[in-house]
């Protein structure tokens, strides 16, 4: 009965939205980008290490991430709507010409890691689904190779096919993860009328667990490529539709985590990354294999993304390097990141490499907000802000 609802569910969900107005609204165009990126890998791998640290209160960390990442996702927002005219104009205020400049460089290593981060994860899963007895170092060779083919994609120019299936693949998603929400609700129903508990296990975590939430915000970062859509749509519109993504995005992710509970012992105990395989296998065998096959398409599609951004911005801050020589320097270095850490390293290196952006980002916002002569208050929060992206960056530790 579950698995029914599962597949009818997640049919819908796709039919619905490939089929319906939304694939054609330009709203909802705009906001696939930060959504599909939001609600990526961080889903899958957020239970087992939130549950880990936290037990029972584990949708206080992931609800504590998605507000860290909306006041974030407003100095976002505030250099849409006031800093891209600067930087248009041609002669933007040197500190703000200075800070993007260093933003960019900055984002094109967090690309990097990012890339090396979902493609670990790819990994992972596949070696779930198809051995689940192999060597780890199977994942990191199916990630390498993936790596290898988007760098002779970019090279070749071919990328182009692969993000003609970007949008199929983000619907194929989020029906995926529609689907398991639907059968998590059915089998906590199922629970209570059977006289099951459905509680979640005890609290736990004490103050040292704060390092661990800090080093996992690489789960709910994506919200900033509305900054990188201007050329298809308007500032107001990539705003707007920023806003929906992470609304949208914390809803699913606190009621994921509300209807985890009679599953988080499972995930807590589980080995590795793909723990929640495992626990979803006690609600109906059939629903590790589709969220394995959402995932495979979800991560491939994600590295494919952020390697195109961050091939464009080495191409505008160079003005040199063009496809063929930034692709495989690009997959070069995310390789070696790959290898020289395991899965929970590149969660934290990736979770640092953003909040280093984002602290440029809010400090740019701070600098533009007084150059407008707006609120002091405003000021003082995007300082503050500025200044918790450094506790990311410095204090974050792998969730192991």
């Amino acid at each position: 009965m579950i698995e029914i609802l599962f597949l009818l569910t997640a049919a819908g969900i796709f039919a619905a939205i490939m089929l319906g107005p939304a694939a054609r609204s330009e709203t909802w165009r705009a906001m696939v980008a930060p959504l599909a990126s939001i609600i990526g890998s961080g889903f899958l791998v957020s239970a087992p290490l939130l549950g880990h640290e936290f037990g029972g209160l584990a949708i206080g960390g992931i609800a504590l991430l998605c507000a860290m990442s909306w006041a974030i996702g407003g100095a976002v927002r505030y250099n849409i709507a006031y800093v891209e005219p600067m930087l248009e104009s041609g002669q933007p205020p040197r500190h703000v010409a200075i800070l993007e400049r260093l933003s960019t460089f900055v984002l094109f290593f967090a690309y990097v890691i990012s890339v090396a981060y979902y493609l670990a994860l790819l990994g992972a899963f596949v070696i779930k689904l198809v051995a689940p007895g192999a060597d780890p170092v199977a994942a990191k060779g199916i990630a390498t190779a993936l790596l290898a083919l988007i760098g002779w994609l970019g090279w070749s120019g071919g990328l182009k096919r692969v993000i003609a299936m970007e949008s199929t693949v983000v619907v194929f998603k989020l029906a995926i993860i529609g689907g398991f929400l639907a059968a998590l609700a059915a089998f906590n129903i199922e629970g209570v009328l059977d006289g099951r508990s459905v509680l979640p296990p005890a609290p736990r975590g004490d103050l040292a667990s704060l390092p661990v939430l800090l080093g996992m915000l690489i789960m709910v970062q994506g919200f900033e490529t509305s900054r990188f859509i201007g050329e298809e749509f308007g500032r107001q519109l990539r705003v707007r539709t920023m806003r929906y993504a992470q609304l949208a995005a914390t809803a699913i992710y606190l009621v994921f985590f509300a209807l985890l509970g009679p599953l988080m012992n499972g995930a807590m105990s589980g080995k590795g990354e793909t723990a929640i395989m495992d626990a979803a296998a006690i609600v109906a065998p059939l629903l590790p294999i589709g969220l394995t096959l959402g995932a495979i398409a979800s991560q491939f599609s994600a590295a494919v993304a952020d390697a195109i951004g961050g091939a464009g911005l080495a191409h505008d801050a160079t003005r040199r390097l063009n496809g063929h020589q930034v692709y495989p320097l690009f997959v070069f270095v995310s390789a070696l990141v790959l290898w020289e850490t395991d899965i929970y390293g590149v969660i934290v290196l990736a979770s640092r490499a953003f909040a280093v952006y984002y602290m440029l980002q809010c400090l740019v916002a701070a600098v533009a907000t007084a150059r407008n002569g707006h609120a002091k208050t405003a000021i003082a929060a995007r300082l503050a802000l500025a200044l918790l992206c450094a506790a990311v960056a410095i204090f974050g530790v792998p969730a192991e």
